[in-house]
């Protein structure tokens, strides 16, 4: 491989910074800034990247990565490596106690020992914290021994969602990972073999015989576990849901339909972004195991859409009881089972199935971190970019296909849900498998402007 990294890297970086300016520009919004405590229209959990936008700013993350692994020391990588499980038990602590919400819209912030009077905390020990995530962009020091918000703090706010994905989730996955090399080193070779959701590094760490997800699991036995998750996931789930609701034609694929399906939907945040994007579109169905009825209810009644999105009952392995002209939707459900439990899902949704109705699989599809030496350069993609129907720009020189540090969050995902209930995100084929034991075939794949995919699948 040739050793021109740094220089390619740096001139596509160049490059998609220049686009993304541009972009703001021409969208009237300033530049963003770690060095004030406002939000940026850009951070809203809601808001939606023009294509040329979405593509800059994951070339950009994806060469900011690279350049950043090419000139560290590799020993200065592995030091921050293995205390990095301390930056994610800080934010935990600052979201523990408040910390944004304390600090609020102050640009000059709060001293240390007002921090400290306010939280109850040793000042000193929670300086020291501070300082470690200001390097990682979280909070800002104004001047000596002052602290305040930034873009990134405002999001664990006490009243924003990402609070919950700062304190439920980050506990569960802290305590999780860390028995995830006893899951997949196991001494008993039938623990390490086996795919079931009982042999997970989740039993190992909560000492437990019982699976997380599912009828009878952890969060069916403790409702208040459920409606915490619930809550964690209204910080996720809504961050793909933008782009998968404006880069479908979704009321195309719902013309004649009595409304969507949206089996295992959760809180339903993709039905109430559908309900609001397109009120031509008649109905929406939210089908989830009765724990999650409370979390749900109270999700659509906070967005006014209760005459419309209504929460219906439903254990996705039994036979699915709606039957007629939907449109059926999984989204993040799959991905949470084994193959050959995906593919019983899926027999249900199939025996109902007809000319009239039709299933959709949002989730990612793993790509591959291949790179090449070659490849179009940032600008030449861009320019036969088309603005009005989203697809993806290929790799330029350098970069993995799966444009790399923009992906990170997929791979965790991914083996966050092994360490869970041993389940994954999919390759192709590893999809393609699933779909065809359940007895459908893939029509069509759509990207967009996110995490996820979405997968026109019909009968085989």
């Amino acid at each position: 491989m040739s050793h021109s990294e740094i220089t390619s890297l740096q001139n596509t970086l160049n490059a998609a910074l220049d686009v993304f300016k541009a972009e703001l520009a021409a969208q009237q919004l300033s530049e963003p800034s770690l060095n004030t405590s406002k939000p940026h229209p850009t951070d809203d959990i809601s808001f939606l990247p023009t294509p040329a936008m979405f593509e800059a700013r994951r070339t950009a993350l994806a060469c900011l990565g690279l350049v950043k692994t090419l000139i560290q020391s590799p020993y200065d990588a592995l030091a921050a490596n293995t205390w990095m499980n301390l930056e994610v038990a800080g934010l935990r602590l600052a979201a523990d106690i408040g910390l944004a919400t304390v600090l609020g819209d102050s640009e000059d912030g709060l001293s240390i020992a007002e921090i400290a009077d306010k939280t109850g905390v040793d000042g000193l020990k929670l300086e020291r914290v501070l300082r470690l995530l200001i390097t990682q962009g979280w909070f800002r020091e104004t001047r000596q021994g002052y602290f305040a918000n930034n873009r990134m703090s405002n999001t664990i706010k006490n009243d924003q969602p990402g609070f919950h994905l700062a304190t439920y989730m980050n506990a569960l996955f802290s305590k999780v990972s860390d028995s995830y090399p006893a899951m997949i080193n196991h001494p008993e070779q039938d623990f390490r073999k086996n795919t079931d959701p009982f042999h997970t590094a989740f039993q190992l760490a909560y000492d437990t015989d019982v699976t997380y997800f599912g009828a009878g699991g952890w969060l069916t036995k403790d409702p208040q576990e459920a409606v915490k998750f619930g809550l964690a996931m209204g910080a996720v789930g809504p961050t793909s849901d933008p782009g998968v609701a404006a880069d479908f034609p979704w009321v195309e694929i719902c013309k004649g339909k009595d409304g969507i399906v949206d089996v295992g939907g959760g809180q339903g945040t993709l039905c109430c972004s559908l309900a609001t994007k397109y009120p031509e579109i008649k109905r929406f169905i939210v089908q989830d195991l009765p724990e999650t009825r409370e979390a749900a209810e109270s999700y659509i009644a906070s967005k006014n859409l209760s005459h419309k999105v209504t929460f219906e009952a439903q254990d996705f392995f039994k036979p699915q009881q709606r039957k007629g002209k939907y449109v059926y939707v999984m989204q993040r459900v799959l991905h949470d089972w084994s193959t050959e439990d995906g593919a019983k899902m899926l027999g249900h949704i199939r025996d109902v199935l007809n000319e009239n109705s039709c299933l959709l699989i949002i989730d990612t599809v793993v790509q591959p971190a291949v790179v090449s030496g070659t490849g179009p350069s940032f600008k030449e993609s861009l320019s036969k970019l088309d603005p009005a129907v989203y697809e993806p720009v290929p790799p330029p020189q350098f970069l993995p296909v799966d444009f790399g540090e923009a992906s990170r969050i997929q791979h965790q995902i991914n083996v966050a849900l092994t360490a869970l209930c041993n389940s994954f995100e999919r390759t192709l084929p590893q999809l393609e498998e699933m779909v065809t034991k359940g007895g459908l075939k893939i029509k069509k794949v759509h990207a967009t402007r996110g995490w996820a995919s979405i997968t026109e699948v019909e009968v085989a």
